[in-house]
């Protein structure tokens, strides 16, 4: 029939208007130039079929389409479609929940229970209403976001998380990374993506949250849970392009170019910008601008989200450099306008969200953009990875520093790993500097130990941080791993392994108790200053072998210094501390008499310390097993440390038992027993006389158990 004409109701947006009666609902579809649409699907009366009761209404100017259906079912899910001109089916753009008929049959029931089953004898995807969805209530409403200055960002892909990569088994998870340190969680994307396990940057729908890691109910309640854990949650998101699936682009679409039609309103028909995948986002369109903010409202309010990460963000501009690569990243004003407007859009929605820009353009457009407010990912891959490998022409890192760029603000998120760069273990012991048998960096052991001191170096510098996962376990797959074993450029997005398991080995488990220690110096409050970079001094010496790094803070005068020899021979250097007097060597517990003036400091290869000139090491005991529920539990202090013959060890046994003291070097291999045999409860003094006098110099544990607790003591033998 012909199409009735009338205006919008008052009050409603694009997408789905629910009424508060909770027995109807007005559609809006926004698709100028169409002759006619109808909503089909599972209504009465409808059955699929195009029916003049489901003829959707007509806006005057043209631009607008919908209608308001009566007599639904509250809490009933809806499956529906539009059907456009008669022939094109499209789901709903701003659907909070699709059915897939390709993919859905592969979500397990663990993961989505209940999940509706797709209607049977249709095709394409269908998008879902329902009235009286059930709520969610939310236990934290009051989190109070970490300081952008001083993130630890944990990127993480959940399908190579977990082997249960769901909602809930992430939610039981998030312990370990609180212990850790971490302050921030960023996902890869996990609005709804073509097929089920993807690494999400192929996206279709935006405001629905993808099926495969569980229902939107569980998601909220695992962002409760990171809130109330202190920690934030980022949202990697792609909005720079979306596939042929999502409906903006199928509504216009030219079949015979597989390409966005000319008169697409949100895309462009060819890509104004190098590198780009799927359909390119007009961002200086009207109808772009409108579709941004409602997707990061929904994710902000709907969710509660902290904020963002932008991928491929240098692609938001109209600007073509016509596959010019150097041409796409220099300063384009246009391009700097777009992300000012979107930035004042995330505040506007939430004060405080953060927004992470993917943008690797000229240094003055990030500059400009910092001083606005937004961070950036520092890419410190190579460097990094060279300085690991022990191949030092490239081994200068300082470019993760914001003052090194002569940005004003410590907004650079600044990262060895991520999920787009190789991992650093697996160059390691694949790549690195073998020309030295006794410091082979291809050896594991030795690869593991140059990490830590890595790490050391990255956490140590101001301003936020990232780390990928399993980072701090020294994960050695390649990002081309693929499930055979073998390792292809083709397999980048394959699943990886995921190897918890890697925490029961002590070399391992020493890497993340290392990164553990250096995240809780960020945190401390005597160096809170240091790390945001509030009115402190930096200095540097990155380049070569031999590096340091040195941090003063004009605010509390606390003051750091870290040395670190990442050569493959032993070298000596001339460091200048700020200040004489005795610097405490954080992570070993020693002491160091600085005169102020400069002195000769001798490294052997791989060998690192960070000093402080505040002492604020406590007793080094690294708990084995989780003893949150242990109301009186085993604790064991070795001092002085580094040891000697005359170095004690002070044990609190909760309850009288067997007891045994073993000495293990970081290998695992033990290496003797100190002791064995019945220790009442109480406070007890071992000494450690006899014990230590065969043994080389380096780092070793003692594994004390007692009625089955565990704890590993740190000590260095000098």
């Amino acid at each position: 029939g012909t199409n009735n004409i009338a205006p919008l109701p008052a009050g409603v947006k694009d997408g789905i208007n629910y009424n508060s009666s909770n027995t109807e609902v007005t559609l809006v579809l926004y698709a100028p130039g169409k002759n006619r649409v109808s909503v089909i699907g599972e209504f009465a009366g409808n059955n699929w079929t195009e029916q003049p009761q489901y003829q959707m209404n007509k806006t005057p100017d043209g631009n607008y389409w919908w209608l308001t259906i009566a007599g639904l079912t509250p809490a009933t899910e809806y499956a529906f479609q539009y059907l456009v001109d008669g022939n094109l089916k499209v789901g709903e753009p701003y659907a909070e929940k699709v059915l897939d008929p390709s993919n859905d049959g592969f979500i397990p029931a663990s993961h989505y229970p209940s999940l509706k089953s797709y209607p049977t004898g249709q095709s394409g995807t269908v998008s879902i209403l329902q009235t009286a969805a059930p709520s969610y209530t939310w236990a934290i409403t009051n989190f109070t976001r970490p300081d952008k200055r001083n993130l630890i960002v944990y990127e993480m892909l959940l399908r190579d998380f977990l082997a249960a990569s769901n909602w809930n088994v992430l939610r039981d998870t998030l312990n370990y990374l609180k212990k850790m340190g971490i302050n921030a969680i960023e996902l890869m994307p996990v609005n709804e993506f073509d097929g089920n396990e993807s690494w999400g940057y192929n996206p279709s729908y935006f405001l629905a949250p993808d099926k495969y890691y569980g229902p939107k109910n569980f998601f909220k309640q695992f962002i409760d849970s990171c809130h109330s854990k202190g920690i934030a949650v980022i949202m990697d998101i792609a909005l720079n392009h979306a596939t042929g699936s999502c409906p903006l682009a199928a509504l216009y679409w030219n079949a015979s170019s597989n390409q966005t039609a000319a008169n697409n309103p949100w895309f462009n028909v060819e890509a104004k910008h190098p590198f780009n995948v799927f359909h390119d986002f007009n961002h200086e369109s009207n109808a772009t601008k409108y579709f941004f903010n409602r997707v990061v409202e929904h994710w902000l309010t709907e969710y509660k989200i902290d904020g963002f990460r932008f991928d491929l963000s240098k692609g938001f501009t109209q600007f073509n450099s016509n596959g010019n690569v150097n041409l796409w990243g220099q300063y384009d004003a246009s391009r700097v306008a777009i992300w000012k407007r979107y930035y004042d859009t995330l505040q506007v929605k939430s004060p405080g969200s953060y927004a992470i820009l993917e943008h690797f353009a000229d240094n003055s457009e990030e500059k400009e953009l910092s001083n606005y407010g937004m961070m950036f990912w520092g890419n410190s891959n190579y460097n990094f990875s060279e300085a690991a490998m022990g191949w030092l022409t490239n081994s200068n890192f300082e470019y993760g520093l914001h003052s090194v760029r002569g940005w004003a603000n410590p907004y650079l998120v600044t990262y060895m790993e991520s999920h787009d760069e190789e991992r650093l273990m697996y160059k390691n012991i694949n790549f690195g500097n073998n020309s030295v048998a006794a410091h082979n960096t291809r050896d594991i052991d030795v690869a593991l130990r140059r990490m830590e001191m890595s790490a050391a170096f990255l956490i140590s510098m101001p301003g936020p941080k990232m780390i990928w996962q399993f980072g701090e376990q020294g994960y050695d797959y390649s990002i081309n791993h693929c499930p055979d074993g073998t390792v292809n450029n083709n397999c980048r997005t394959d699943k990886k392994p995921v190897r918890w398991d890697y925490l029961q080995q002590l070399r391992r488990k020493r890497l993340y108790d290392s990164y553990t220690s250096l995240l809780k110096l960020r945190h401390h409050p005597w160096y809170k200053d240091v790390f945001i970079a509030n009115n402190i001094t930096i200095e540097r010496s990155l380049s070569g072998g031999f590096k340091w790094l040195k941090l003063r803070s004009a605010a509390d005068s606390s003051q750091l210094v870290i040395v670190g020899n990442f050569d493959v021979t032993g070298q000596t250097a001339q460091v200048i501390f700020p200040t004489a007097g005795n610097w405490y060597d954080y992570l070993n517990g020693n002491t160091f008499t600085a005169t102020g003036s400069a002195q000769s400091i001798s490294l052997q290869a791989g060998e690192f310390h960070l000093y402080l000139n505040r002492n604020i090491v406590n007793a080094d005991t690294i708990p084995v097993i989780d003893t949150t529920s242990i109301v009186h539990a085993l604790s064991v202090l070795v001092y002085p440390n580094p040891v000697s013959s005359a170095s004690v060890i002070d044990i609190e046994i909760p309850e009288t038992a067997s007891s045994q003291i073993a000495l293990i070097n970081i290998c695992g291999q033990q290496m003797g027993n100190v002791f064995s045999g019945i220790l009442t409860k109480g406070k007890h003094r071992l000494a450690l006389a006899g014990k230590i006098n065969y043994l080389a110099a380096g780092m070793y544990l003692l594994k004390v158990q007692s009625n089955n607790q565990t704890v590993l003591a740190k000590i260095l033998i000098q």
